[in-house]
């Protein structure tokens, strides 16, 4: 059954508490019981009335098609949700029934399920725009002072209202013409509780020293930590005026924060921003509301906000409470790194096409201030990001890494997490971190050097085509399993624990673990292994069982990395393996990622084995080099043969002249191969055979393409071949060869 949008309030409560009367109206004055939950602040439309009443009727008489027929009438009243709300809390209430139980019952109806669904959507949309209109929350902040009851009502719509009504409440309170009010306001803003906690704290920058008092002792009064701060820096600021430094200690005494003088504001801000970036601040966006709001204060207008992603409102909460501690300490290193931190975080959590308006249509991204803060705090940042195993974070700290860091300050400050990142379990920010030590070309050995060039192959191999590693009972499945799945994954697997771990190494990566239940002990064997192993560290386990009993069924529903299965065959079998893959505590990589990353791998090899002096080994990378030769990537090999044109082996020269000789290669791949093939030579002299020697003649002489035979001609003169082999080509072509 489909659940009422986030957006509705909880109608089953207020069915007991509203009143059909208009507010402030005689009849609420008499304290009068509530009979039902209409609220008739907004007028209802009579043929509306009308529509929503013959839906509810027929609803309950289960005359269903009818009943359809009245709620598309309704529906086409989208356009005036709040017109549409007023007539159904009319109806439910003239009928003396529970909206949303009712609701639900007919959302549970086949017949009926479409149109009430839709007819949701609409009141909850109704709900919206009520809760944030200023009339409404008027209303009812001048009904607080009515009497216990009127307050115990209009407190329940301002909560609904939350952090909405917050402002309006804050003006009444700085408005002496509204003293009236004032004493319900300040209980009502108590009452709040955390709901209040996000504008309130912004609240505390006014100058108004008479509210600020008023709103330092409600804040005191919520008691919640993550206003302890704002409170420290106005009772210890050297130019807050008395009335409010004391109100504001007399406040943090209240809630038990210790003895004002001696806290901290700056280092309290900055444990605020922590508990932001961690999502553990007792401030949060109220989850009622599709935005989530930034509030700011201004002496004229007072409190207003930006409203932004959900996902992100965490991220900048931490920027500015780092801002904060900055402001008041700028010596505060550690604010610095988590500022820097928070805003890598808040890019990479910022769905895709959506804005965060709290920043200006030209401002710096994360990375300008990364590289300008230098490789210290982006080492702090990458640090972070690893031990909380944000690899969003760690990637794009690291791509700033490498932009600033040299042979100079890699392996000094913020040298160190970038070679642990060369351990770290996602394969893109193992990438990113041997991208950066490569780029630096260092001079000097360092500690987990051996790991950098054999990522750099890793990453040359990538193809982005989904990898799956096999684990099953026995052979037979196993062949019928890669052979049905291998046309949409690369497959490689074994029917035991460790002998599978071994086959990984054939795979460029390894995205999702497939294993048989029949394995029995094994699979505990495999996980462990797993964990010690980079490329499955990572890999969700698939698991095939043969019940819904299975044990795997009750691990799986609280660990995400776990997805269990009954399919017996390769086509039930897909499908999981595909939602397995979302699960991935890795980044995505695509092909068009996955090429990119190849040959940057590439070509920074190429710069290793051009430079003079670095002392990272690239001969390590050659058997995956000579296997990326048979990739179908026409860009990648050229870019890989030029790395093997710079290796000093024979096997570098045999691999070049083979796959320029394969008749199958592109002649834009063998011009490439065989220049690659002269270049090697022209470092390393001749190491070919004399049946090398032939085919590469053969080619010189014979190839239908003459930029193949030229660049074959290149290849067959650097490598210094004995004269008569000169003097057998010049002949050939005079005899009309």
């Amino acid at each position: 059954m489909l659940r009422l949008p986030r957006f509705m309030p909880a109608l089953t409560i207020a069915c007991s508490m509203a009143v059909p009367v208009l507010y402030g109206s005689p009849l609420l004055a008499q304290d009068t019981p509530p009979a039902n939950n209409a609220d008739q602040s907004t007028p209802v439309d009579a043929a509306l009335r009308t529509d929503v009443d013959n839906y509810w009727h027929y609803g309950k008489i289960a005359r269903y098609d009818l009943a359809v027929a009245e709620g598309q009438k309704i529906i086409a009243r989208k356009d005036q949700p709040q017109a549409v709300l007023a007539a159904f809390e009319a109806v439910s209430a003239a009928h003396q029934d529970n909206l949303d139980q009712w609701l639900l019952r007919w959302q549970g109806v086949d017949a009926m399920r479409d149109v009430t669904t839709q007819v949701i959507n609409v009141l909850a949309e109704g709900y919206r725009q009520r809760r944030a209109d200023l009339t409404y929350i008027e209303q009812n902040i001048q009904r607080l002072s009515v009497n216990q009851r009127a307050y115990a009502l209009a407190l329940g719509r301002l909560r609904e209202s939350g952090e909405l009504a917050v402002p309006l409440m804050v003006d009444y309170l700085r408005d002496s013409s509204k003293r009236e009010y004032q004493p319900a306001i300040r209980r009502a803003l108590r009452d709040f509780g955390r709901l209040a906690l996000n504008p309130l704290t912004a609240a505390t920058y006014m100058k108004d020293d008479q509210t600020l008092t008023t709103i330092v002792a409600i804040l005191g009064d919520i008691g919640y930590d993550s206003a302890v701060p704002y409170l420290a820096r106005l009772a210890n600021g050297q130019d807050v005026p008395e009335g409010v430094r004391s109100a504001a200690a007399q406040a943090l005494i209240q809630m038990g924060a210790g003895e004002p003088a001696k806290l901290s504001a700056p280092q309290l801000f900055y444990n605020l921003a922590e508990k932001f970036y961690y999502n553990t601040s007792t401030i949060t966006a109220d989850s009622r509301n599709p935005s989530a709001f930034v509030w700011y204060w201004d002496d004229q207008k007072g409190l207003y906000k930006k409203d932004v992603p959900p996902q992100i409102f965490n991220d900048i909460m931490a920027m500015r409470s780092s801002e904060e501690s900055l402001r008041l300490d700028a010596s505060n290193k550690p604010a610095v790194s988590l500022w820097l931190a928070s805003d890598y975080k808040r890019e990479a959590d910022l769905p895709a096409g959506a804005a965060d308006p709290t920043r200006g249509e030209n401002a710096p991204s994360a990375h300008y201030y990364g590289v300008a803060a230098g490789t210290g705090y982006l080492g702090d940042v990458l640090s972070r990001a690893m031990k909380d195993r944000n690899s969003a974070v760690a990637l794009r700290s690291l791509k700033s890494l490498e932009e600033i860091a040299g042979a100079s300050n890699l392996l000094g400050e913020g040298g160190s997490p970038v070679i642990d990142a060369l351990e770290y379990p996602d394969r893109l920010v193992r990438f990113e971190a041997a991208f950066t030590v490569a780029s630096a070309l260092p001079q000097q050995g360092f500690n987990g050097q051996n790991r950098v060039v054999p990522i750099l192959a890793e990453a040359v191999s990538q193809t982005g085509r989904p990898q799956v590693l096999l684990v099953l009972s026995s052979q037979d499945e196993l062949n019928k399993y890669t052979d049905a799945l291998k046309a949409d994954f690369g497959v490689a697997g074994a029917t035991g624990a460790q002998a599978a771990v071994n086959e990984a190494n054939a795979l460029p990566s390894v995205d999702v673990v497939v294993v048989s239940e029949d394995l029995g002990g094994q699979i505990d064997q495999l996980r462990a292994l797993m964990g010690q192993n980079q490329k499955l560290q990572s890999a969700p386990l698939v698991v095939i069982t043969k019940t819904g009993a299975s044990p795997f069924v009750s691990m799986a529903a609280t660990n995400k990395m776990i997805v269990v299965t009954q399919a017996t065959d390769a086509a039930g079998l897909k499908p999981v393996i595909t939602e397995a893959r979302g699960r991935s505590m890795s980044l995505p990589m695509d092909e068009a990622l996955a090429t990119a990353y190849a040959k940057r791998a590439a070509e920074l090899l190429g710069q290793l084995a051009i430079s003079r002096g670095q002392i990272l080994d690239i001969s390590v990378a050659q058997p995956t080099l000579l296997a990326s030769l048979n990739d179908s990537r026409a860009d990648l090999v050229k870019s890989v043969a030029d790395v093997l044109a710079l290796i000093h082996s024979k096997e570098a020269q045999v691999g070049l002249l083979t796959k320029a000789s394969d008749e199958k290669t592109a002649n834009d791949v063998k011009v490439a191969c065989y220049k690659s093939l002269a270049t090697n030579a022209k470092f390393f002299g001749n190491q070919l055979d004399e049946t090398h020697i032939a085919a590469l003649q053969k080619v010189v002489q014979s190839a239908a393409d003459l930029t193949v035979r030229s660049a074959a001609a290149e290849a067959r003169g650097a490598l210094n071949l004995p004269a008569d082999q000169a003097a057998e080509l010049i002949l050939s072509q005079a005899n009309g060869g």
